[in-house]
């Protein structure tokens, strides 16, 4: 069970009883988006559904020594002569740690069993590290031989590791803009009543030319992530991961980042976190954490709806702010103003997001400490039309934040969080895109892929690519997630899929013998060959779309990702 299937239900019930047209009039007629939440609260209470979700979906996992063990003997088996799958060992021995009880030899167990792995996998820097916190955590005297050979051996070998990957240092291709420092001095922003809010550039830029460099607001971890990167900064750091004090589902890569999450959001959505990770998705999750951290801002709730009150707050873009005297409040004013679409919103839609805003709102506040920061009513009507506004904004504004496409993987294993974007929310879709964002960490940097002429717009993908999608399916999926018919020169063009895409004669390759080269993440490789890609993509770029040039655009993209090392530890196992 989610939250749609919650909503779907209500829905039938609604329809089986003949409610539905009084329920939808009745709904429709109110104004303020806390009272339509509030009103589908009662039909979910009166229709039992709060008290079934109670009852069937745990809010927290307890800690327990039990499944602590289990999950450490399932690691022992991936880790052993026979099967030698390390990364899935060190998955399970992470997962073993977040469920050992505090104090318990059980932790201290699971970081000397993963010690072990880096020790195989010659990581002797991380494996020394593990050493030490099993020690921390009173690893048992019985066991602490193994312990102390290992340390010995990693000492001796510690010469032999090589240095971890430096993501290569990209800077702006131009001056950075006057007044929005991370992006180039040559975008400017636009406005029309077909397109909204959009970037354009007054001078032509070439394949490779960097444009933007931006930090998000906030990110969150995706859930299948959490026993492999760190809940705070989103690091995969080796894996030298240590656990939430209280939850089963957040690990954090140091005690600084463990610190920051309890004193921020971590601290809200710990006692609910497993029902958050079973009731609602990535969108759901990043309007969650948006909302959060807006009221993190300042020191109570008043301060903060006085802010989003102010006229000068509103419909505000990342152009409108002063990055020179950046502060977080200040760049919460561009994520406050991203276009909910409201008005474009069918009843349905409307009522779908209230169920989810309704069953968000109401654990969050009955089972966190977020009732106590809302004081009043009035402050929870604020958070629940705050809430309401991201769950708006966040399907067409927020952004996956993802790693190297891999061979074989699938596009959970690619995309590890998601992240709040003032300035790339304004970058519009196309599904022959001239951009291309590479993540190191949530960092984003956008590269031109296509050459732009001056005063041509800059396009993103929103997923639905001409390579991978037919129209019709762009067409359908666009038009239901972010409200638009998409008019792109791939869709006016009908540009042909992927395996069809015509080799053109006129067009020389240049990327035989390169694949095998990217494909081992050889990082000497990609930094010695991105530029040949840049300038290829350059020359030839009137020859789009051909499959020379397609080519050309996944060895740069694979290039780019392993320059800022965006390639997940699974592929260097």
């Amino acid at each position: 069970m989610d939250v749609y299937d919650v909503s779907d239900d209500l829905v039938m019930k609604l329809k089986d009883w003949k409610l539905i047209g009084i329920i939808s009039g009745k709904f429709n007629e109110l104004k303020e988006n806390h009272r339509k939440v509030d009103f589908v609260m009662r039909a979910l209470i009166d229709f039992k559904y709060i008290e079934k979700i109670f009852l069937n979906v745990t809010l927290r996992e307890d800690k327990c020594n039990k499944r602590s063990v289990e999950f450490r003997m399932l690691g022992n088996e991936q880790f052993s002569l026979k099967n030698r799958k390390y990364f899935q060992a060190l998955e399970l021995y992470n997962k073993s740690i977040c469920y050992a009880e505090p104090n318990s030899e059980h932790l201290s167990i699971g970081y000397a069993n993963r010690s072990a792995v880096l020790f195989e996998w010659k990581r002797y820097r991380q494996c020394l590290a593990n050493i030490e916190l099993a020690r921390k955590a009173n690893y048992p005297a019985r066991l602490s031989h193994k312990l102390d050979k290992r340390e010995r051996d990693c000492q001796q070998l510690l010469d032999q590791q090589p240095p971890d990957v430096v993501p290569y240092e990209f800077k702006l291709s131009f001056n950075p803009h006057a007044q929005v420092p991370f992006i180039a001095d040559c975008l400017e922003l636009r406005e029309s009543a077909d397109e909204g809010r959009f970037v354009v550039t007054n001078r032509d830029l070439v394949v490779g030319d960097l444009v933007a460099v931006e930090q998000p607001f906030c990110s969150t971890l995706l859930p299948p992530m959490r026993y492999i990167r760190c809940a705070t900064c989103k690091r995969e750091n080796y894996l030298t991961l240590i656990p939430c004090d209280s939850c089963c589902s957040a690990m954090f890569c140091s005690e600084e980042c463990k610190q920051q999450a309890m004193s921020t959001f971590h601290r809200f959505e710990c006692p609910i976190i497993d029902f958050l990770h079973r009731m609602f998705n990535k969108i759901h999750g990043i309007a969650l954490r948006t909302t959060l951290t807006a009221l993190d801002l300042y020191p109570s709730i008043e301060e903060l709806m006085a802010f989003c009150e102010q006229q000068q707050n509103q419909h505000k873009c990342a152009f409108d702010l002063d990055y020179s005297q950046l502060s977080p409040q200040e760049h919460y004013r561009a994520i406050h103003g991203l276009v909910t679409n409201q008005h474009l919103r069918s009843v349905s839609d409307l009522f779908q997001r209230s169920v989810v805003c309704a069953v968000l709102k109401h654990f969050i506040i009955e089972y966190t400490p977020l009732k106590d920061h809302l004081g009043g009513e009035e402050g929870m009507n604020f958070f629940t039309d705050l809430l309401f506004r991201h769950l708006q904004t966040s399907p067409s504004n927020m952004h996956g934040i993802d790693l190297v496409e891999q061979v074989n993987e699938t596009k959970d294993d690619q995309t590890h969080s998601s992240g709040a974007y003032a300035f790339l929310s304004l970058i519009n879709h196309s599904c022959a895109p001239n951009t291309v964002r590479i993540y190191e960490g949530t960092k984003a940097y956008m590269f031109v892929l296509r050459p732009i002429k001056a005063g041509n717009v800059l396009y993103d993908n929103y997923g639905a690519h001409f390579a991978i999608c037919s129209k019709q399916e762009r067409l359908k999926t666009l038009s239901m997630q972010y409200r638009f018919d998409c008019k792109c020169e791939g869709c006016e063009l009908d540009y042909p899929m992927f395996g069809r895409i015509p080799h053109k004669a006129t067009v020389p390759s240049v990327t035989e013998d390169t694949e095998m080269s990217l494909g081992s993440y050889n990082y000497d490789f990609a930094v010695s060959n991105y530029r040949k890609y840049c300038d290829f993509l350059t020359q030839y770029g009137a020859a789009y779309p051909c499959e020379q040039i397609s080519s050309a655009e996944e060895c740069l993209k694979m290039a780019l990702h392993i320059m800022v090392d965006a390639v997940p530890l699974k592929a260097k196992m």
